[in-house]
């Protein structure tokens, strides 16, 4: 099935709105619009909903919601407007959807640049007990008593990264930390109740070749690291 990216110029005033009505930001910090824009994804396209996204902010005057999906826009945009709540279409700006096939398959030795919007985190087990797992900074965990010389942020998110770059049929040619804070968002915990989770965002580049075609047209579909519903781990592809 042949993966499309998405291009969609949300009504971000609108999005907030529609989100404060619906209690998806949270009030206490400076929401990152991830759960928003999910909720808004959800309600407009349903399980065919583009996973993962990207919401571009800079360098467009106004800002891009980017993603990829194995539906084109014709088809999300029939369920959209089939099966959505009215105010929907406005909140996502419906009418700017596009949609472009990408290559079903990349040529091995292929060159190519990236960026990527990340959260790198590791999950890791509290006191030995695997039912009680927790999502960790990749800087932070496991816990380490390094000396000041042990590595920098940059140097573990990029070995993060690399390490799911090989997995996905990709050598990593090059590779910087851009930008870095830490955000907050809203996720659901286990008994399905909305809270803020803070944690690592991260903007890396960099460029890879392709080695596994197969394995990287599914890095693409599947994004990178979690939280790929919630505007992190879409892999953007540019010339090298």
């Amino acid at each position: 099935m042949t993966l499309h990216m998405i291009k969609l110029a949300p009504d971000v005033p609108r999005l907030i709105r529609w989100a404060e009505g619906q209690r998806l930001l949270d009030r206490t910090h400076e929401d990152d619009l991830g759960y928003a824009l999910h909720a808004a994804l959800r309600a407009a396209f349903g399980d065919l909903t583009p996973r993962p996204f990207a919401l571009v902010t800079e360098r467009v005057r106004s800002p891009e919601l980017l993603g990829y999906t194995t539906h084109d826009a014709d088809t999300l945009r029939d369920h959209a407007l089939s099966f959505a709540d009215p105010e929907i279409p406005s909140v996502i700006g419906l009418p700017s959807l596009a949609s472009k096939p990408m290559p079903d398959s990349f040529a091995i030795g292929r060159r190519l640049g990236f960026t990527l919007r990340a959260r790198p985190t590791v999950r890791t087990d509290r006191d030995g007990d695997r039912n009680r797992v927790a999502e960790r900074d990749a800087y932070r965990a496991p816990p380490s008593d390094a000396a000041d010389d042990g590595p920098t942020r940059g140097e573990v998110y990029q070995a993060w990264l690399t390490t799911r770059l090989e997995a996905g049929g990709a050598a990593v040619e090059r590779l910087m930390l851009e930008r870095f804070c830490r955000s907050f968002t809203l996720r659901r915990d286990k008994s399905r109740r909305l809270r803020a989770v803070e944690g690592p965002d991260a903007s890396l580049s960099g460029v890879l070749m392709v080695k596994d075609s197969e394995k990287f047209v599914s890095l693409l579909a599947h994004g990178i690291g979690r939280h790929a519903a919630f505007g992190y781990g879409m892999l953007l592809l540019r010339p090298a």
